[in-house]
């Protein structure tokens, strides 16, 4: 089997692509650049934790980073990030997953997975969401979204999937600063939440 998975350098693409490998899964992670002010620093540490697994996962595709225009980009680059409303992205996990489709399409890959858990309630954050874009994609092909961290917590996922030795190598940060974790984005707390647990 094969998966196109949607990937930052965070807890939850960590433990995404853990799950993949501990299903024997061909992986294809994918990066989908916007303009956003973190890119270039979630890529540099997403890099360094691909390489890690690579030496110890051979079933893994180098890494796809793909531009898309986004509207948002420069009203959100003002933000700090402080409080989760801040957060939300409009139409993020749409553009994310429409991305994700055409990559799949022009690999030949049935399977997109992205690590969602709904905790937050965005609008592309929920079941109603993954199911109405499954339905969409099945107008293409035998495409389908699959978020197998839905429903869950963040503590559940990590203990369960989070493979333990990349904590220093992940990479949460929305507001960095020359390249380090800003300490106070809510990204950043919940980093923090996560390692005292």
């Amino acid at each position: 089997m094969k998966v196109i998975a949607l990937v930052s350098s965070g807890f939850d693409s960590i433990s995404l692509l853990n799950y993949y490998i501990n299903k024997s899964y061909a992986i294809y992670p994918l990066y989908v650049k916007s303009g956003f002010k973190w890119e270039n620093d979630e890529i540099n540490h997403l890099k360094d934790i691909l390489s890690y697994i690579e030496n110890r996962y051979k079933n893994i595709a180098p890494l796809k980073i793909t531009t898309i225009s986004n509207d948002f980009s420069e009203e959100f680059n003002k933000r700090d990030f402080i409080e989760d409303e801040d957060v939300e992205i409009p139409f993020r996990n749409l553009d994310l997953l429409i991305s994700a489709l055409k990559y799949a399409y022009s690999m030949d890959v049935k399977n997109i997975a992205i690590g969602i858990m709904g905790l937050v309630a965005f609008k592309d954050n929920t079941e109603y969401f993954i199911k109405a874009i499954n339905n969409l994609f099945s107008m293409y092909g035998d495409y389908r979204v699959e978020t197998p961290f839905l429903g869950m917590s963040k503590k559940d996922v990590f203990d369960k999937y989070f493979i333990k030795e990349l904590f220093e190598k992940a990479f949460c940060c929305m507001n960095p600063i020359n390249g380090k974790e800003c300490g106070v984005c809510s990204k950043c707390k919940e980093k923090e939440l996560i390692k005292g647990a």
